[in-house]
């Protein structure tokens, strides 16, 4: 496979001891590889970056540790916002000082989906045999710390359809666009995705702001959408499919549950300003009325603050016993960050709607103890979740990201939509949905006829990952 090779080199006076030392001290002053934040230097541990995009804009990124010498030499599987190798090298120089060698690798797939992304280049090249199947989410922005490991379920999806003959005997090609988190690149990126000629359906990862921009573009060109994460109830039509989690769904039965186990009554209501966190604290209210407690406050904010002062004062401010934290992404683990480090999490327990697996490995001591209720977390103790993460593992190594719910629920969507175009004798939108009636997938979720779900698993933020705590059933059964 053809690759990009980027290379650059300097000479430093610093011994390579001491330059090996200070990688993922988190201290921007060391540039975006060495001032990169890391706990360990141990393979397979996270590591956050700030990437420069010219001389005044900056993204933030992620990279996994795939092996290390000390003193010598980092190897990095880099994440997000795209995909590819970074290594290091550390070479003493006789007179003293260290000669630093870094070499940044992206395959030629990547490459053509960033220039994609960035408007440079056409886009995907789909073969007339292949069944081209879109993939929209974040890879970037605030939500972008889901945004590989849903790449690679989706990629796991259709490796396995592909090594089962395929939809109607020919191979399904993964197109994958990345949204940005911003319902303006997501319009920009389904604009490209509708475009790729035969697109027989988009799977949809992302915010229901961009659903809300990207929804009407895939009825006005007839492809259908199926749109996984947890989201708020939307317009209907049969070309938009849904599979997530509904917000009642998750705390009907979680946040009286966390009532019990503390013994209080007053919740304060936070998230994102946009339309999901806004249904979610409704659900939360009508949920909060009916066991007779309290809603003491609400406050949300936009996508991508920086600064949770004032909602963390408010909260402290008004004695809450709870919060539901209707955050998304990197903007989630700022806020649980800042809140755990007010002293608040001692005295109030927080549900998270969109708190799992991926989440909580951002979030290490921060986190613990927040509850929520998804369809799946790692810990789903099934003989289906065993073999399904055996194959994960097998296929993108012990260092990949961890499956978050997000990206399991990919994976179901890409396997239900194969069945049920073969259920349904084609890959056209007719044979889909005619489909869809009869045609399911036994995956590591419960999911009945058409994915819908069937019951929810109740987690709570560990040390080492999320516990499943019970097993709840849904509040409502529809797509």
């Amino acid at each position: 496979m053809a690759e990009l090779v980027l290379s650059s080199e300097a000479r430093l006076e610093a011994c390579p001891s001491e330059l090996f030392a200070l990688f993922g001290s988190g201290d921007p002053s060391l540039g975006w590889l060495f001032g990169s934040e890391a706990e360990t230097l141990r393979p397979g541990t996270l590591v956050r970056l700030t990437l420069p995009f010219g001389d005044l804009t900056q993204a933030p990124g992620t990279a996994r540790i795939q092996r290390c010498k000390p003193g010598r030499r980092i190897d990095l599987v880099h994440e997000s916002p795209w995909a590819g190798r970074v290594v290091c090298h550390l070479d003493p120089l006789s007179g003293g000082g260290t000669r630093l060698r870094i070499r940044v690798t992206i395959d030629d797939r990547e490459f053509l989906r960033l220039g994609a992304d960035f408007g440079l280049l056409a886009g995907a090249d789909v073969d007339a045999w292949e069944v081209p199947l879109g993939l929209l989410t974040s890879l970037s922005g605030s939500a972008g710390i889901l945004g590989r490991s849903t790449v690679n379920c989706a990629q796991l999806a259709t490796d396995e359809i592909n090594a089962d003959g395929g939809v109607m005997g020919r191979d399904v090609r993964l197109v994958v666009a990345d949204d940005a988190t911003d319902p303006g690149v997501g319009a920009l990126a389904m604009r490209r995705l509708c475009r790729v000629s035969d697109m027989a359906a988009v799977i949809g990862m992302h915010s229901s702001a961009t659903y809300a921009a990207t929804s009407p573009m895939a009825i006005a060109n007839g492809i259908p959408y199926l749109y996984t994460p947890t989201s708020e109830a939307a317009a209907t039509h049969p070309l938009l499919i849904h599979f997530g989690e509904r917000p009642l769904d998750q705390l009907h039965r979680a946040l009286p549950l966390m009532a019990k186990a503390t013994g209080g009554t007053r919740w304060f209501l936070t998230g994102n300003d946009y339309s999901w966190p806004r249904a979610i604290g409704a659900a939360a209210r009508e949920v909060i009325d009916g066991m007779s407690g309290t809603v003491t406050g609400e406050g949300y904010v936009p996508l991508g603050t920086q600064d949770f002062a004032p909602v963390i004062s408010a909260i402290h401010e008004c004695g809450t016993d709870h919060v539901v934290s209707s955050f998304v992404g990197q903007d989630h683990v700022r806020f649980e960050c800042e809140f755990s480090a007010a002293g608040l999490r001692g005295t109030t327990r927080t549900f998270a709607p969109l708190m799992d697996d991926a989440v909580v490995e951002h979030l290490g001591p921060s986190g613990v103890g927040i509850w929520n209720a998804l369809g799946y977390f790692v810990a789903m103790d099934t003989a289906e979740n065993h073999e399904f993460l055996r194959r994960y593992e097998d296929r993108f190594g012990q260092c990949a990201p961890p499956v978050s719910a997000a990206a399991e629920g990919v994976y179901e969507a890409i396997h239900t939509w194969a069945s049920a175009c073969r259920s349904g004798g084609g890959t056209e939108p007719s044979a889909l949905l005619g489909g869809l009636r009869t045609a399911g997938f036994r995956g590591p979720r419960r999911c009945g006829r058409g994915g819908s779900l069937e019951s929810l698993l109740l987690g709570e933020a560990t040390p080492s990952g999320v516990k499943v705590l019970d097993e709840l059933p849904v509040a409502t059964h529809s797509l």
